[in-house]
């Protein structure tokens, strides 16, 4: 399954209308031209940069990080920023009902910033704006899932995100995460992860069966109690 979300890039040299292809593994799209492909914003790369010229290149900033475990070094876009509409549901649970909505995603990647032996991005940054029906929520931070936080506490008890975010087995790596697309899945061990009360034995469970974006879904979908796993 795959879905086609319409936008914009935005960089130096101006602004250009694009598709993002998502197949809830990796993003892929086509700015000017030129192929980029990553499991998120912040790992995009051109899929084959021997296809293109150095003038069809010169628009685009990269960092060059090495690859885990690996020497090889990965170009990652950066110094832009990406504005989309991914379509999701949302529970009306007050009327029992799921509605369409449009979640707005900007997503903005900083410079480069050299340090002595190591090099990072300026700032890696994203502002969330849903709408439902009349009413507008916004969510901003470096991780979705801060930014989703500050909109499922708008919507206090009224309305749920019917997606991995507000999944009963979506949650997270008590080592760290990326700021999207590295949730954890534990549709695999329902039983055990309903029992979690703490950090404890969270990571007393098996691994996850994958990792999943926040804004996927499958038929396995439960919504999420309060106080559930490690984020609660």
């Amino acid at each position: 399954m795959a879905v086609i979300y319409k936008g914009f890039y935005k960089d130096s040299a101006g602004t250009r209308a694009i598709e993002i292809k998502n197949d809830f593994n990796k993003l892929t799209t086509v700015i000017d031209g030129i192929v980029f492909s990553g499991s998120e914003f912040s790992d995009l790369c051109i899929i084959d940069k021997s296809k293109y010229t150095t003038d069809q290149l010169e628009r685009f900033s990269f960092l060059s990080s090495k690859v885990y475990q690996t020497n090889l070094i990965q170009e990652s876009l950066c110094n832009c920023s990406f504005e989309l509409v991914a379509p999701q549901v949302i529970i009306d649970k007050l009327n029992n009902v799921e509605l369409q909505s449009d979640l707005k995603i900007e997503y903005s990647l900083g410079r480069v910033v050299y340090h002595d032996t190591w090099r990072c991005l300026e700032h890696e940054r994203m502002a969330l704006t849903l709408t439902i029906v009349s009413d507008t929520y916004t969510g901003t931070g470096d991780y979705f899932e801060g930014a989703l936080d500050s909109i499922r506490d708008q919507m206090k008890d009224k309305y749920h995100f019917k997606n991995c975010y507000g999944c009963m087995y979506g949650d997270y790596s008590v080592y760290g995460q990326s700021s999207f697309g590295s949730m954890c899945c534990f549709m695999n061990q329902k039983e055990q992860y309903h029992k979690v009360t703490n950090k404890e034995e969270y990571m007393e469970l098996e691994y996850p069966v994958r990792n999943v974006q926040e804004i996927y879904c499958c038929d396995q979908y439960e919504i999420r109690k309060k106080g559930a796993g490690y984020r609660g």
